[in-house]
């Protein structure tokens, strides 16, 4: 998958750079809260002049749509696969999302607020991050046929994105999260069931 923002002609000296500093950012949110995190902080661990880092990134936030795309590649490569994942497979790989946002909510705290950026190369990756997500849901619904994978792969999205808000930024049991979405799923089984 190509991340937006990279040019595809980049060099790989370049590349290496980048990944550097978006290494370095990640490693910065994991052990502290975005709006603690300085940019020359970042630069300082990435072995790069602060003006450098801005040479790659726009801001401060763009850089963070950076790492949220880098951070969830595990999910998005895993959701690529030749075939839609059965019933046991959505479930484990949608309990795997809300596991990731549960160990690190700094991350899920950055991913709400940067879905309301004004940096366009932010918006741009933020933008990407969702449909990928959302694609690759919509892959493993495939069962349902295309306008209904699609549709339920978006409602499965915000289920996960509203159930994370409650537990991550408002306090509610976690276990809501988990308990909504499986839910959902087993609302969608017995759909392609009777169907079949």
């Amino acid at each position: 998958m190509s991340v937006v923002g990279v040019p595809a002609d980049l060099p790989d000296y370049k590349r290496v750079r980048r990944a550097q500093i978006v290494r370095a950012a990640m490693d910065a949110l994991k052990g502290g809260e975005y709006e603690q995190i300085q940019m020359r902080d970042v630069a300082e661990a990435a072995d790069v002049a602060l003006g450098t880092l801005y040479r790659y990134f726009s801001s401060k936030e763009h850089v963070y749509a950076a790492v949220l795309m880098e951070w969830a590649q595990p999910v998005f490569v895993a959701g690529q696969a030749d075939s839609p994942l059965d019933e046991s497979g959505l479930r484990d790989k949608v309990r795997g999302i809300i596991v990731s946002f549960e160990r690190r909510p700094a991350f899920f705290k950055v991913c709400m607020m940067l879905q309301n950026t004004t940096d366009p190369n932010a918006a741009q990756i933020m933008k990407q991050f969702a449909d990928t997500a959302q694609q690759t849901l919509a892959g493993d619904f495939a069962a349902l046929g295309i306008p209904a994978a699609e549709d339920a792969a978006v409602m499965l999205w915000g289920i996960i994105n509203t159930m994370l808000s409650g537990a991550v930024l408002h306090g509610r049991p976690m276990a809501d999260a988990y308990r909504i979405v499986d839910a959902f799923i087993d609302l969608v089984a017995n759909s392609v069931g009777r169907r079949g």
